[in-house]
């Protein structure tokens, strides 16, 4: 039987089980040896299961989507606005779960907190906790926090722990919080493997922000593994869900232990370009930043390197050319870069077309090109008798020009800067 075909009888389910742990203790194994391989693994990941658990809710979002947006001049996009947001409330947790088993209150407020489905009934304008106390009582609340510590101290996996705190969780809410779920499968399998409590609170957290520093202990990738290869449903509870859920966690966990080979060769690769530098060469302070840190912009780097703006860009000029980070926007526009692994993420779009929402940057990041920085809403772009057709035509040329007033005057510093620099000192 092929590791993804979901197990068809008891034994088949545990030795599928028996894989999926051994296979996850590989990973566990692997990031105890190497953190910082931990730390680009799980940056990466933590952005692509929030997208994926987004998509389960049937709203369909990508990682480019979620980084890139807030950032073009797009029309009116309500679905991808609905996806960013929900993805930046989802990253938070993702990335500092807390403690599950010491502080199961305050963790399952939170991941409720986070959960999609207030379209379940559009008057309703509550939260998930606020809909949760409304339908128990304290008494039952009490009791599902009980039951699923009670769950995580007596687990024999992180798998089985995890799966025994999202089905109660499950039960508790009648499946009105799948996402929420999934978020508690994911905080009890981290507190399972001994992850930090610590938690990170932000009213409209940056997805930038969120993906930075990841204090996770999770192996698990639950959304990812049921949209991966087609589409299953999260059915936790059920034995047909449940053989799904295997299936599609040992065939994700493979690819994960295939990945560890690309970013060792990329973090060697680089360090091996950086060591061949001159001593003065800040490469190594922006391997080791990327490294934390997966998407930064130019700003970014200067606060970090404390560096001045234009040696702040002259740097990841270079670190560009060394294959350390990609330019993943428009170069004229806002500049993101992003680690290689985490650029191939950003490069998938969401195509919106039949809503005339799709900007210029995005058809240019796709193409490899330099994008206008600068692009009116669709209806104007059709329209050139539109009546702010000559507005947006006069804003961009006067952009335009400034762009290559500052050109010339960046030349005109470099031409000075060699010439100094070639003279011999006294």
């Amino acid at each position: 039987m092929h590791p993804e075909d979901p197990p068809t009888g008891p034994d088949q389910l545990l030795f599928g089980l028996l894989g999926l742990e051994a296979r996850a203790g590989r990973l566990e194994g692997a990031f105890g040896a190497d953190p910082e391989l931990g730390l680009m693994w799980r940056a990466g990941a933590a952005l692509t299961e929030a997208c994926r658990s987004v998509g389960l809710e049937d709203i369909h979002v990508t990682e480019g989507d979620v980084v890139l947006r807030a950032r073009e001049h797009r029309g009116t996009d309500p679905e991808g606005a609905r996806g960013a947001e929900a993805v930046a409330a989802l990253l938070p947790v993702l990335a500092a779960p807390g403690d599950l088993a010491r502080d199961t209150h305050a963790v399952l407020a939170r991941c409720l907190r986070v959960s999609l489905r207030r379209e379940i009934d559009p008057r309703d304008d509550r939260d998930g906790v606020e809909r949760l106390e409304a339908r128990v009582s304290g008494a039952e609340r009490a009791a599902i926090a009980r039951d699923i510590a009670a769950g995580l101290e007596g687990a024999p996996t992180p798998f089985l722990g995890a799966l025994r705190a999202a089905t109660i969780l499950r039960r508790a809410t009648q499946g009105a919080a799948p996402a929420g779920e999934r978020l508690v499968f994911m905080a009890a399998e981290h507190a399972l493997r001994g992850g930090a409590g610590r938690t990170r609170e932000a009213a409209a957290p940056e997805p930038l922000a969120a993906i930075r520093r990841i204090e996770a202990g999770w192996i698990f990738l639950p959304s990812i593994a049921l949209t991966r290869s087609g589409f299953r449903a999260w059915q936790p509870g059920r034995p047909a869900g449940l053989c799904d859920l295997v299936a599609g966690l040992t065939g994700e966990l493979d690819r994960s232990i295939g990945s560890l080979a690309q970013l060792r060769a990329w973090r060697d690769g680089v360090r091996r370009i950086a060591e061949a530098k001159t001593r003065r060469s800040r490469l190594r302070d922006v391997i080791d930043l990327v490294i934390r840190e997966p998407i930064v912009t130019t700003a970014r780097m200067r606060d970090m390197l404390e560096l001045s703006d234009r040696a702040a860009f002259t740097l990841m000029d270079a670190a560009a050319a060394a294959g350390i980070v990609r330019l993943v926007t428009p170069r004229r526009s806002w500049r993101v870069w992003a680690r290689p692994d985490m650029a191939d993420r950003l490069s998938a779009r969401t195509r919106r077309d039949r809503a005339g929402s799709r900007g210029r940057a995005a058809d240019a990041l796709e193409a490899g090109e330099a994008a206008e920085p600068f692009a009116p809403p669709s209806g104007v772009a059709r329209d050139p008798d539109h009546a702010g057709a000559a507005a947006w035509a006069r804003a961009a040329a006067r952009e335009a020009e400034a762009l290559e007033q500052l050109d010339a005057a960046m030349a005109r510093a470099d031409a000075i800067l060699r010439k100094h620099a070639a003279k011999p000192r006294d």
